[in-house]
């Protein structure tokens, strides 16, 4: 998704509010009932193999210091887009929804209210990049929570990685290891963009994934041959493997979307192609050999599908579901852009997509089997641009100019978060997922908020569903949902109005109620409004995901920091919290 850059070679306590909210649970049934649409299309599977390219005993620790490639930033002080900046649309202010929407009262925050928060503390932000790579934005939120094998008494660790920079922190935010920039992590001069990571509790195993070139030649002219950066660490130490995500040369896979089953690690990328990046083709999968990954093998077997597409539209943002904890990996879509690459006004309905036989990547019996399932969700739309505390105004940092934003970008429709996996009552697994979308009801104007789903694999179908907003017309950007296996649901995500900091909020499906986790410190300020981006973005997603040894929810998004944590051409932060 878009980001952009400019190249330069938090600790404070949570103020805990309640926000009124609105919050359907199963806001709409029929549409969740109607008949699905099964495709049987047949892609091909190209077998490849990825060399090891790093590897520690001791983990990240034991890896050396990795500058970054001026091949891919320029290390003078001065704004560049980064070419994983191919989101094919910006906002529609004339889209709205039906359906449950934003109520009519102000929020009011209650300074005492009770709230589940059990941990608290800052994460990175636009400073510390800034210091390690480069200033860039906006943030992409990257969340993992684990046991890490190669620290000394195996410490329950939470990892974050964002944008170009990674630290690993206790529960209570103190600093394990970092802040490093992501060329370290990865071991890679040439790794830059779009960072995520999961834990596997089955294999005891960390993966992280970011957007790279090929470590022997780096991006070509035209940028057309991306490969993903995986990383790997558990009780075997640390290893780095690079996986083709440009159709061997001809574009450019951005925001690659991670998840796993049983026998594979699944990466998911968007395929723009042609010199001018301008022909979007679809989404992509790598289906990699988890075993070979773990195992931390010399050489590692993957194949590519794709590109995919749905009733005819390419499909971008292809999510993979995380953990499935069966033999089969899931992935959900949503339609934010129709066939001729134009804003989907208004949409109702999510791609489901299974893939099996995913062993044979390992064994080389057989190859993966890819379908997918049209089916009928409620309805969402694009979302609008968000009112802000930003006035408009503009000084100069370095010879740029920085805009105080009274609008932030909320991007599309797409699938903005994690798609987390709790286990289906009539077999099978449910899915869970969230996205962006405006909301408009009688009397206030219209607003985004987030649109959940639950989807039965065994039922294809939508089961649950429903919105968040805020009274008053405050904005929800970015939301994240996780579903535990108690059956209690978060969703967390940016909140932010005229009179409202963008902050850190959450709230529990099918209650009322959402909580301010920390005060924004200010408005957002950027180097992004002006030439050549003119785009005031916020965030690309949030993210929400388990703690496997406690049953915790951990969530993170973006918000602005103490003063102290703010970097001259950009002030983004981010928040990290658990609850349960």
């Amino acid at each position: 998704m878009k980001r952009f850059a400019i190249i330069a070679t938090l600790g404070a306590a949570g103020v805990f509010a309640l926000v009124p909210a609105v919050v359907s649970h199963a806001a709409t049934t029929a549409p969740a009932t109607a008949a699905a649409t099964t495709a049987s299309t047949s892609y091909s599977t190209t077998i490849a193999h990825a060399t090891r390219s790093a590897d520690s005993a001791t983990g990240v620790k034991g890896f050396a210091h990795v500058t970054p490639s001026t091949a891919i930033e320029s290390a003078a002080k001065t704004p560049r887009a980064l070419t994983s900046t191919k989101s094919p649309a910006g906002p529609d202010p004339a889209a709205s929804a039906t359906g449950s929407g934003a109520a009519t009262t102000s929020p009011q925050a209650t300074a005492k209210a009770k709230t589940g928060v059990t941990n608290a503390f800052d994460g990175l932000n636009d400073l510390t990049n800034d210091q390690l790579y480069g200033a860039l934005t906006p943030p992409d939120q990257g969340l993992c929570v684990g046991p890490d094998h190669t620290v000394a008494g195996v410490p329950d660790a939470v990892w974050e990685v964002v944008n170009n920079i990674a630290e690993e922190y206790t529960k209570s935010g103190s600093a394990i290891l970092g802040p490093v920039n992501t060329p370290t992590l990865f071991q890679d001069q040439y790794a830059f963009s779009d960072p995520r990571c999961l834990f596997d509790p089955s294999t005891q195993s960390f993966y992280f994934t970011e957007i790279s070139f090929p470590a022997a030649t780096g991006p070509n002219s035209t940028e057309t041959n991306t490969v993903d950066d995986l990383l790997v660490i558990n009780s075997k130490g640390a290893a780095t493997y690079q996986f083709d995500s440009s159709l061997f040369g001809q574009c450019l896979g951005d925001q690659p979307k991670v998840g796993f089953d049983n026998n594979a690690i699944v990466i998911s990328t968007d395929e723009y192609c042609g010199s001018t990046l301008s022909n979007y083709e679809g989404a992509i999968i790598d289906v990699i050999s988890k075993s070979q990954v773990v195992n931390e093998a010399s050489t590692v077997n993957y194949g590519i599908l794709g590109p995919v597409a749905l009733n005819g539209d390419p499909v971008v943002g292809l999510d993979p579901a995380i953990n499935t904890g069966t033999s089969t990996a899931y992935f959900l879509n949503s339609v934010p852009f129709l066939a001729n690459g134009n804003n989907n006004p208004v949409s109702s309905t999510l791609g489901l997509w299974s893939l099996t036989n995913t062993e044979s990547i390992t064994t080389g019996k057989g190859a993966p089997t890819l379908s997918s399932t049209a089916i009928t969700s409620e309805q969402y739309a694009f979302p609008v641009p968000a009112p802000s505390t930003g006035n408009g105004s503009t000084t100069t940092y370095n010879s740029t100019t920085i805009t105080s934003e009274a609008t932030l970008n909320p991007d599309d429709s797409r699938l903005s978060a994690p798609v987390n996996v709790t286990l289906g009552s009539g077999g099978g697994v449910n899915l869970w997922t969230s996205l962006d979308t405006a909301l408009a009801s009688s009397g206030a104007p219209t607003a985004d908020g987030a649109a959940w789903f639950e989807v039965s694999t065994a039922k294809k179908k939508v089961i649950e569903q429903g919105y968040v907003a805020a009274k008053g017309g405050a904005s929800l950007l970015y939301p994240a949902v996780y579903a535990s296996s108690k059956g209690t649901g978060e969703i967390v995500y940016t909140i932010t109005s005229p009179s409202i900091n963008p902050s850190p909020a959450y709230n529990v499906i099918g209650k009322s109620g959402i909580t301010i986790v920390a005060n924004g410190s200010g408005p957002h300020w950027s180097f992004s409004d002006a030439a050549p981006f003119f785009s005031p973005r916020w965030g690309d997603y949030s993210w929400a995901g388990p703690d496997p040894e406690t049953g915790q929810i951990w969530l993170a998004t973006e918000y602005i920091p103490p003063t102290s944590e703010w970097d001259g051409y950009d002030n983004w932060g981010t928040y990290v919290f658990s609850v349960g």
